[in-house]
């Protein structure tokens, strides 16, 4: 799936990837294929993008109605991946920090700073898959699919 960035109106960053139609539902979403991976020049085909197949992703809104078979371009605003991954990444490490800090005041010690982490990722780990579900459910709803001209 090659992807490419370019920019649009509503941010100044987008993620494209071309894909073509594989069924149109009723509910007006739509079953994607997407065009293989490229890879890198670097590896001269021995890293793992080589041997991914075309990804499927199922369940897209569309704005119009398209026929099996249309090729796609699939666009998702630069901006929601980074929100998403500031979400994702920055919650544990926030934790991590947190517990940190507050194992050390309470305890004064290194085994305190340890403790402190460890219940702060207790208690943080177990949200962060809703936290994932619910950004992916944001993602895929904002992505924009167009008829390739």
């Amino acid at each position: 799936m090659p992807v490419r960035t370019k920019p649009t109106r509503e941010s100044h960053c987008s993620l494209t990837a071309d894909a073509v139609v594989l069924a149109a539902r009723p509910d007006g979403s739509l079953d994607l294929e997407f065009a293989p991976f490229a890879g890198c020049g670097g590896c001269a085909g021995t890293c793992l993008w080589k041997r991914l197949r075309a990804a499927r992703l199922e369940h897209v809104q569309a704005r119009e109605a398209l026929a099996p078979g249309t090729e796609v371009t699939v666009e998702l605003p630069a901006r929601r991946v980074l929100v998403a991954s500031l979400l994702v990444h920055g919650m544990p490490l926030a934790a991590i920090l947190s517990g940190a800090a507050a194992g050390s005041l309470i305890s004064g010690s290194d085994l305190g700073t340890l403790a402190g982490v460890l219940v702060a990722l207790a208690v943080t780990i177990p949200g962060l898959g809703r936290l994932r579900r619910r950004i992916e459910t944001a993602t895929i709803a904002g992505l924009v699919v167009t008829p390739k001209p």
